[in-house]
This record gives C-alpha cells, sequence and structure tokens, in this order.
C-alpha cells in the first residue's frame, strides 16, 4: 500500500523545497494533518487543493474514493481551502451533486436555436440579430441577468436599436432575446426568476409598426445605383439581383448554386416560413443573368452560395442585407423589403397583368383557377420580368427621360 504522505498544509510549508520537494514525474498527494480529507496534490509545474473522501455506494455496500477540485493554490491560500473544503465533503457524503458554473445568455442562445427547431428564415433573423446587437451582454451568467440588465440598461439599449436600426430591428431584436431568455427562465429557474425585458410592455416601449411603403421613386434609381457603388461586388450584385426579381431579401441573399439552371435561364427560390416551405419557379433576366454568369467566374469550387459571406464574423455562409445598411448608403429611407415593392410598383406602372407580377414575386394565387387550373411556365413569364428589368436598367443607368434606342446590360463596377 502506497505511502500517504501527510503535511499541515501552511503557506511556508508548501513554498518549502524541504517539505514539498520538487516532482520530475506524476504526481504526489499531501493530506493536510489539521482537516481529514483536505489534499494538495503537486505536480511538476503545478499545486492544486482537492478533497478525498470514502462514501459508501447504498447499491453494492463498498466503500469508494469520491475526489474533488477546490483550486489552484496561488487562487486559493491554504486557508480559504481549509474553510471551503468542509462544506464539499458534507456534500459529497450526503450524496449532493457540484453545483455546476452557471449558463450564460450565449449559451442559452446556442441552445435555444437547436432546441427549438427554427424555420431557416426564423434563424436567419435571430443570428442576423443577436451576436450584433447583444455581444455586451452574451456573456453575463444567468444569475447575474436580472441585476445587470435593469430596467434603465434594457430600455437605454432598446432605444438606441430603435435610433440606429429602426423600429422593425428594434422590436424584433428584443422579442428574439426575450424568448430566449424565457426559455431560460424554464431550464434554470434557480438562476432566473423573472425575464428583465418584459419591462418593455409595463413601460409600454414596445413600437407600433405601421404599414410600410417604402419603395424607390423613378427619380432615385440612378442615385441608388451610384450609391451601391460603395459596396463590394458581391453585396452590389444581390441588392440589384434582389430589385431584378422582387424576391424577399432571404430568397435572394441565402439563393444557393444548386438552385439555378443557367443553361435553361431558371432558378428556383425558397421560400420558408415557421408554417410552411415552398419553392417556386421563375425565369432569369439578360440581365440577372449577367449577374450570376459574374458571381460564377468569381465563385470557389466549394461555393455553395452564390452570395458568399463576406469577411470573418459573417458565421452565415451568405452575405446578409440589411435595412440600416441600405439606408445608409443611400440616404433613403428605403428598407431591403422596399426593393421588392419596386419591382411590383415598377410592373404595375408599366400596366403589365398583376397575375403575372404575382407569380414572378412568389405569392400564392389562392383562387379556383390559380389553384387548380392555371398551368403557367415560367417561359410564359419570361417576356413580364424582362419587360420590368429593362425598365428597372434604363432607370437606373439613363435616368428619368433619358432617350435610349438600346438598353446596356447592367455592368460590373
Amino acid at each position: 500500500m502506497p505511502i500517504m504522505p501527510k503535511l499541515l498544509l501552511t503557506k511556508r510549508n508548501i513554498d518549502s523545497k524541504k517539505h514539498i520537494p520538487p516532482v520530475d514525474k506524476g504526481q504526489v498527494d499531501y493530506f493536510d494533518e489539521e482537516l481529514k480529507g483536505l489534499v494538495l496534490r503537486v505536480g511538476k509545474s503545478s499545486k492544486v487543493f482537492y478533497v478525498q473522501v470514502d462514501v459508501r455506494d447504498d447499491v453494492t455496500g463498498k466503500f469508494k474514493t469520491v475526489k474533488e477540485k477546490i483550486g489552484a493554490y496561488g487562487e486559493f491560500t491554504p486557508e480559504q481551502a481549509r474553510s471551503k473544503a468542509p462544506d464539499v465533503i458534507r456534500r459529497i457524503r450526503e450524496g449532493r451533486v457540484k453545483e455546476e458554473k452557471p449558463k450564460t445568455l450565449r449559451d442559452m442562445y446556442d441552445r435555444y436555436i437547436v432546441d427549438k427547431k427554427l424555420s431557416q428564415g426564423t434563424l436567419l433573423i435571430y443570428k442576423s440579430y443577436i451576436p450584433r446587437l447583444f455581444e455586451s451582454w452574451l456573456d453575463l451568467p444567468l444569475n447575474m441577468v436580472e441585476k445587470a440588465l435593469s430596467p434603465e440598461v434594457v430600455i437605454d439599449r432598446f432605444q438606441s436599436i430603435l435610433e440606429i436600426n429602426g423600429k422593425g430591428a428594434a422590436n424584433n431584436s428584443f422579442r428574439c432575446l426575450q424568448a430566449i431568455i424565457n426559455y431560460a427562465e424554464i431550464l434554470y429557474p434557480q438562476h432566473l426568476t423573472r425575464n428583465p425585458l418584459k419591462v418593455l410592455s409595463r413601460a409600454e416601449m414596445w413600437v407600433q409598426l405601421e404599414g410600410r411603403d417604402d419603395c424607390l421613386d423613378i427619380k432615385q434609381f440612378k442615385s441608388f445605383a451610384k450609391a451601391l457603388l460603395s459596396r463590394t461586388p458581391a453585396h452590389r450584385d444581390c441588392y440589384t439581383f434582389a430589385l431584378l426579381h422582387g424576391v424577399r431579401p432571404a430568397e435572394a441573399y441565402s439563393l444557393k448554386w444548386e438552385d439555378v439552371d443557367l443553361d435553361k435561364d431558371i432558378v428556383a427560390i425558397k421560400h420558408e416560413t415557421e408554417r410552411s416551405k415552398r419553392t417556386y419557379i421563375v425565369p432569369l433576366s439578360r440581365q440577372s443573368k449577367v449577374i450570376l454568369e459574374r458571381r460564377k467566374q468569381s465563385a470557389d469550387d466549394e461555393s455553395v452560395y452564390v452570395f458568399p459571406a463576406q469577411g470573418t464574423r459573417n458565421t452565415h455562409g451568405h452575405l446578409m442585407l440589411r435595412s440600416d445598411e441600405l439606408k445608409k448608403i443611400t440616404g433613403l429611407p428605403l428598407t431591403v423589403h422596399g426593393l421588392r415593392r419596386t419591382f411590383i410598383t415598377t410592373g404595375e406602372r408599366l400596366r403589365l397583368r398583376r397575375e403575372d407580377i404575382n407569380r414572378l414575386t412568389g405569392h400564392v394565387d389562392s383562387s379556383i383557377t390559380g389553384k387548380h387550373y392555371a398551368r403557367v411556365t415560367p417561359d410564359d413569364l419570361r417576356p413580364v420580368l424582362q419587360a420590368i428589368a429593362n425598365e428597372i436598367e434604363h432607370l437606373m443607368v439613363d435616368g428619368v427621360g433619358a432617350k435610349v434606342i438600346q438598353l446596356a446590360t447592367i455592368q460590373a463596377a
């Protein structure tokens, strides 16, 4: 049976090479002469306080040795270790599990988006808002959330996001975070007893969102095109593609190469919500095909997305289109969704059939004819799309009132 050295664990004795000689290999445990169960484990370059207790196994009736770390010498003085050890020994003998370090808001964010099995669209909302707008809050342990996120702190952050990012971003980002904290409150009631974000409801801070009607005026297309020159080629192409097809923002920036057929000049647009998933096929215009061919030439062999992520901070795999960014670079009160509204308005102004515009933009025709009889193909819609794309290109390149005999394809800057 190995000899278990005993030593009065004081700072003088622990620092003394006479009492604790250097260890070249393995570890040596020194048992405290004063407190049974307190141990100092000495390695080649470490000294760590432990407790060691023999407890009876209720099933076998035999004794087993249980060890639990207190902390490194230096982080804990011998006096601090000796003060903490009795509680640890008592808990081990009573069979109580060691209390784990509280989870953080970041841990709960990571768990929430996995456990809740969010749709792709909703997941993108969480990923675009939470890490970007609440970075300084995410490392808060759950047991500090209520104290750190006081009503004043919460309201100040809400108003800041409201001023910088807009009404939708303020409401949506805080509702996402509120859902995460609600989930944490359910899983860890010992750390969270209330959701501090509920102060927004009590203070009636939620912003009433009015129906949006933002849309490019015909006099703004040329300045809009000029403003896009300040962005990267990928961002510029993505904004323009969204405008040329009137697709929803996520349908544009999350487009994958597997959904593009440049030989048949068609693209499969995937629309996903919490309630449903569906795919609709639309033709490519001359202008949008040029954009996709340009993206293809610059794409990596392993690139999945047509508009891949820009920079190391982007973890989505594809780039993002943000309304606050669009407003900043254009100086216009224009959201990304406003580009979709612009496409539809352009088609209406050209007196094109509303049914065809709806099909191009993925609006569901719930009429009897639309559901059961109409079988319009992408080729049937191609002239309609091309007419809208030509008008958009004309306004972006030449502006209002210019007489153009032949429209030039939108060029790369």
